[in-house]
């Protein structure tokens, strides 16, 4: 019996140690955190029917990066905030070796979330799927499956997908990784989240005269603030100066422009 159909069984048993986890006189009073196991990037933070929901990286079987699933939680006053029903777990064969970090979007009154299904083969390979997954009426989510397979010319770093509407069309943008190891951007639409059109790469190693940027970029952002457009990532690979750069995985910003109708970010 593989994990995979063991799921239900594994997360009850987890669960089951939710009120003891909760008493602890260790446990943060402040601070969201998991009742056990390995949490990391927080990520589908959005209004919806009247709450807050975030979801965040989560292995609830052990502190190490295996067995990524989507925990949740769901707030009134992002004060207060209550455990959810886990969200996603790896379980299909596209998202096998973790559901990896994503968004969340209301799409017409449907609580919508893109993730990253990572495969990862015997030979050391990789692979990665976008997917969707949609909010049912008794608050967990059922799979939709993959809706954009990797691009071609990257490896199989290509992950953490962040969604959003403008002007009757849906934008994703992707941290990905060359087949020459240098880190990107990737830019893609589409009119429904199923079907989507790649726009290339609007920043990373090569764009706008940019060089020496890492190995791969995660977990990109890209909105508007007072008319000025930022770009947030996590650069991996920045070669380390005097007074910056000397941890693993910086997060960084740039601000410029970015043009819809080409589309493009400079």
């Amino acid at each position: 019996m593989t994990l995979s159909s063991r799921w239900p069984a594994v997360l009850q048993a987890v669960m089951q140690g939710q009120p003891r986890a909760l008493a602890d006189s260790h446990y943060p009073q402040w601070h969201p955190a998991p009742v056990t196991g390995l949490m990391n990037d927080p990520n589908g933070f959005i209004w919806f029917a009247g709450r807050y929901h975030l979801f965040y990286q989560w292995n609830p079987l052990g502190c190490d990066h295996r067995y990524k699933c989507w925990g949740h939680w769901s707030s009134a006053d992002l004060v207060h905030w209550q455990h959810e029903p886990m969200a996603l777990m790896p379980d299909e064969e596209y998202d096998r070796n973790g559901c990896y970090s994503g968004s969340a979007v209301d799409n017409n009154g449907v609580l919508t979330l893109c993730y990253t299904g990572n495969v990862k083969f015997d030979d050391g390979g990789r692979t990665a799927w976008q997917c969707l997954a949609v909010q049912n009426d008794d608050g967990t989510f059922a799979k939709l499956g993959p809706v954009l397979p990797l691009p071609d010319g990257y490896t199989g770093h290509v992950r953490d997908p962040k969604i959003w509407w403008h002007d009757g069309l849906w934008y994703m943008v992707l941290g990905a990784q060359d087949r020459q190891q240098r880190g990107k951007v990737l830019l893609f639409t589409s009119a429904d989240l199923h079907t989507w059109a790649s726009c290339g790469e609007i920043a990373g190693h090569g764009v706008n005269g940019l060089t020496d940027a890492g190995y791969m970029w995660e977990c990109p952002e890209l909105f508007e603030l007072d008319g000025t457009h930022v770009l947030i990532c996590c650069p991996q690979g920045l070669a380390r100066e005097p007074h910056r750069y000397h941890n693993t995985d910086p997060a960084g910003w740039t601000s410029g422009a970015f043009d819809y109708q080409t589309p493009a970010f400079a």
